[in-house]
């Protein structure tokens, strides 16, 4: 199911704000993308997702940028903090790693201040973070930091492989234009990862002042891509203002997905870095 929120609508037939801050949520139980257009690399599958049901996949066959994109446009709501929140997995031997989850500034080029949660190009697990400009700056998940990142929190890296779901979640908040007060937290399954702040992640020059779409899978590295073609799994997509309701979920459980053909949907074209 997607969910298409009418504020005026909502603020008259049900308690105010209860999907106000909501901008996209999908569970594509209902066979739709709803407004996430995609590039041909993503497909829907009937079965596989969160209790065999239907989810999104993500074919990694060749390396590079071309059709991996899938977006969600957020330019609307002007905002540079959003919750993002999604079960996750992946199936195969990964290889070359993935930008996983991108927020692009609203001036949508490779300069404008973009912060990307990827998928190390090596290990492909989620060890840190990029920033300012587009990946001038990092913040490790082990409690290195650069560029003046501060932690509250830090453990380890996101292990996402094995062919089982996980349950992600991150709360992006980037700075005020010139201002290193960026501050971003992640948890899997429902415990912290990561918790750091004063992220120069906005700095004048190559500011934007808002955040103008989030991007999920995208690029991978040519380099590190073997060849041997893997799958990124994603359901339950919620891209928001305020978090989800009901806090930070378990690991769900679910058979392995079998494979299912590809189909080429819409494309649109979108940045490597």
């Amino acid at each position: 199911m997607q969910r298409v929120i009418l504020l005026v609508v909502c603020s008259v037939f049900l308690p105010f704000n209860v999907f106000a801050s909501e901008v996209y949520y999908n569970d594509f139980n209902d066979g739709s993308w709803g407004n996430m257009p995609h590039g041909k690399f993503w497909t829907l599958q009937n079965t596989g997702g969160v209790g065999n049901s239907k989810a999104i996949r993500l074919q990694y066959s060749e390396a590079g940028t071309a059709d991996k994109w899938a977006v969600i446009d957020l330019k609307a709501t002007k905002s540079q903090e959003y919750w993002v929140e999604l079960d996750v997995k992946m199936e195969g031997k990964c290889s070359g790693g993935s930008k996983f989850i991108k927020f692009f500034g609203h001036n949508n080029i490779s300069s404008q201040n973009n912060m990307t949660l990827p998928m190390d190009y090596n290990s492909c697990r989620q060890n840190h973070i990029a920033y300012n400009g587009d990946t001038k700056c990092a913040a490790r998940y082990n409690g290195i930091g650069y560029c003046g990142a501060t932690y509250n929190y830090s453990s380890d890296e996101i292990d996402m492989s094995g062919g089982s779901w996980g349950h992600y979640k991150a709360h992006v908040k980037r700075a005020n234009p010139g201002v290193a007060n960026g501050t971003l937290k992640v948890w899997f399954n429902g415990s912290l990862v990561i918790d750091v702040y004063n992220l120069d992640s906005n700095p004048l020059g190559s500011s934007t002042d808002f955040i103008g779409f989030v991007e999920f899978g995208g690029y991978n590295h040519a380099a590190n891509f073997t060849g041997s073609t893997w799958y990124l799994w994603m359901d339950n997509i919620y891209v928001g203002t305020t978090e989800k309701g009901g806090g930070s979920q378990p690991k769900p459980t679910t058979p392995p997905a079998p494979a299912g053909p590809p189909s080429a949907p819409a494309g649109l074209k979108s940045e490597q870095n």
